[in-house]
């Protein structure tokens, strides 16, 4: 028996021996044939591999205002999820806290509705799904705030909630202002490359220099090793200041509700510097929402009478005109060449005569085509010599992708163009984009410099100024200071004087001076039609110019002929007048004195403890009983009248809700009334005055 077990126990081990014997004779044999008969294959093999390389997209610079707010910048965002297979999940906890925090998910994360959670979270547990996404895109900072929720407080390992820094990850360029100045600041492709405006422009500035990763041999196999990292771009820092943006595109709205236009452009610049500090956009939909299309401040348009104080500077400048000197106007109807059949040059008031001042005042016609006349008549291509000589046609580089720049054809000595000549000169068989006309009176503002219009200020890298792009000059003297003078006092009397072409315009707090322009629109058919487009150009104040502004209102849906005057030198007045109410012009507020009051500010409703703060700061008392605790929620709508848009805002977006605000200031009303009981994701409307 035992010499039986014996027997058997030796044939298993020789069995094993075998097999062993067998398995190694086959590894030998293919670590041969790979090693040694095949090597050259196996190495290419292997040579491929590590040969390849992937591209690791760079983080995309951020555009920023003249102040360095951020005004575009990559947000990322990451998947909140829940394990609801972890070992250790805690499932009593789960089922006791699962209202409360679905209450809460509701409120601050408002993709879905309390309910809606709730029913998606228990069938999650239900099925013990290993994935399921709790929020699509949050930030870290909403992490944090998740981690404070009842039940997602546990740790990973007894609540499964986390998120994947890794697979999840989602960068999107974010505009923090909404669509304000979108135009000029642009968009990106799907490749995150720049598609319009400064992203397009500045495109291989902001989007860094591409990262390279290569195959790396590790012991536990093929890794993918970063060989080359990505290189941020560079930060872009813009002349757009906030508060005058805003104020621009506020007054701009406020006239868009009233005249419907196809599409509507304001454009502020400093007048010393050409610092371009407000550029607005907007083109109606077809639904007929206003939003940020076509830059329409580049393209060019027939310009009208607003282009005559350029016909006025050349005038004055080569001698051929002064200011007091009179021309005949004709009695409002003007037909030239005599005897000729040729549609006539008409004013709307006639006149017999009137000086050159009034030519520009009454915005004649005709004193402009008698004007261009006395000088250019024999040689109607010397006028346009002087507009290119003034550097009015050369480029502004802006990095606006798609900028026009002016048209103006030469001219010859035929009959033809002699009439051409007349048009010419009070802004007909011209296109001119809206930039140029404000670089113009810019430039009369600036006593006759032709300083270029800045959009970018400086290239910021990795927190420290890499480029400045200084001040510069088209001409550092387009015209002389006394035509630039002379002029500046023919756009006061246009704005100020009683009769006025654009004294609609005219301000009781900030001087104006500027012009208007109406001109007739052409249709598809290349002919006239009964619409209008409308401009108002100028700059302010008139003592001390520090801003130069336009604004364009084309085909505005109202009757007749409208003013310009009234509506684009009212949405330039409207500006004028808030940043002079902000002090931030430098004439003197003329405001008088109350000695019998006691001069304590008003408090508006808002966070008690920053209030008590900041009068404690200033060491000033006031009444803060409309004031309380911000932190302090409900499901009822809150009472924001009085209080500031800001405070408004953290309020209301606290309780979940979308804030649509109208209008400056403080709140006067609101669309929800307070006490009403409110559902996350609803939008309010607060009406500001």
């Amino acid at each position: 028996m035992e010499t039986r077990n014996r027997n058997h126990i030796l044939l298993r081990y020789a069995l094993v021996i075998v097999g062993v014997l067998v398995f190694s004779v086959a590894i030998v044999k293919k670590a041969a044939d790979t090693c040694i008969i095949h090597a050259d294959k196996w190495n290419e093999k292997a040579a491929r591999m590590l040969s390849v390389t992937h591209e690791v997209m760079p983080e995309r610079g951020d555009i920023l205002a003249q102040n360095g707010e951020v005004m575009a910048t990559n947000m990322t965002y990451y998947r909140a999820l829940i394990d609801f297979g972890v070992p250790k999940f805690k499932s009593r906890e789960f089922n006791d806290s699962l209202k409360t925090l679905c209450k809460l998910l509701g409120k601050y994360f408002p993709e879905r509705t309390p309910a809606a959670y709730e029913k998606a979270m228990r069938t999650a547990f239900l099925r013990k799904k290993r994935y399921f996404v709790l929020v699509r895109e949050i930030t870290g900072r909403d992490y944090e705030l998740l981690k404070t929720f009842p039940f997602l407080r546990h740790s990973t390992q007894y609540s499964g909630f986390h998120i994947d820094p890794e697979r999840e990850k989602i960068v999107k360029r974010e505009k923090p202002y909404g669509t304000m100045a979108s135009r000029a600041i642009g968009g990106l492709d799907e490749t995150f490359h720049g598609n319009s405006g400064l992203e397009k422009a500045l495109d291989s500035l902001l989007y860094g220099i591409p990262g390279k990763t290569v195959k790396k041999q590790i012991p536990s196999g093929m890794v993918d090793w970063v060989a080359e990292p990505p290189r941020r771009g560079l930060d872009v820092k813009t002349t757009i200041d906030v508060d005058i943006q805003d104020i621009t595109e506020q007054a701009l709205l406020q006239t868009i509700e009233e005249t419907q236009p196809e599409f509507a452009v304001a454009i502020v610049m400093e007048v010393e510097t050409g610092d371009i500090k407000a550029m607005s956009n907007l083109s109606r939909l077809p639904g007929g929402e206003y939003v940020e299309t076509v830059n329409n401040a580049v393209q060019g348009y027939e310009p009208g009478s607003v282009v005559k104080p350029l016909s006025m500077m050349i005038a004055l400048d080569d001698g051929v005109i002064r200011p007091h000197d009179v021309v005949n106007g004709h009695d409002g109807v003007f037909r030239y060449p005599a005897g000729m059949k040729v549609r006539p040059i008409t004013d709307t008031h006639g006149r017999a005569s009137m000086t050159a001042t009034e030519a520009m005042k009454y915005s004649s016609n005709i004193g402009l085509s008698e004007i261009i006349l006395r000088g250019y008549e024999r040689n109607p291509d010397e006028f346009v010599q002087r507009i290119y000589k003034s550097g009015f046609m050369e480029p502004f580089d802006l990095c606006i992708p798609g900028a026009a720049r002016p048209t103006i054809r030469h001219l010859k000595s035929t009959v033809q163009d002699r009439i051409n000549l007349t048009r010419m000169s009070y802004g007909y068989t011209t296109k001119i984009p809206p930039i140029y006309t404000l670089a113009l009176y810019n430039t009369i503002a600036n006593d006759g410099q032709f300083v270029k219009p800045r959009l970018v200020k400086e290239l910021i890298r990795d927190g420290v100024t890499d480029t400045v792009f200084d001040i510069s000059y088209i001409r550092k003297q387009a015209c002389k200071p006394e035509t630039a003078r002379a002029l500046r006092n023919m756009l006061y009397a246009v704005v100020n004087d009683d009769d006025g072409a654009g004294r609609r315009a005219r301000s009781k707090k900030v001087t104006i001076a500027g012009k208007t322009g109406t001109v007739r629109t052409i249709g598809v058919d290349g002919k006239y039609e009964t619409r209008y487009r409308i401009t108002f150009c100028g700059f302010f104040p008139y003592e001390n110019p520090q801003y130069s502004c336009i604004v364009l209102l084309g085909k505005p849906n109202l009757p007749g002929m409208p003013s310009a005057g009234y509506y684009c030198g009212g949405v330039l007045k409207k500006i004028a007048e808030t940043l002079y109410s902000m002090g931030r012009l430098d004439v003197p507020m003329d405001i008088p004195s109350d000695s019998t009051s006691v001069r304590s500010p008003a408090i508006l409703k808002g966070d008690i403890a920053e209030t008590r703060q900041v009068l404690q700061h200033l060491g000033v008392r006031g009444d803060v009983t409309q004031c309380r605790d911000m932190e302090v929620y409900c499901d009822s709508m809150p009472d924001v009248c009085g209080m500031g848009a800001r405070d408004a805002l953290y309020i209301l977006e606290r309780e979940g809700l979308n804030v649509n605000i109208q209008g400056r200031g403080k709140v006067v009303e609101q669309s929800i009334p307070s006490g009403k009981v409110i559902q996350p994701g609803t939008t309010v409307i607060l009406k500001l005055k």
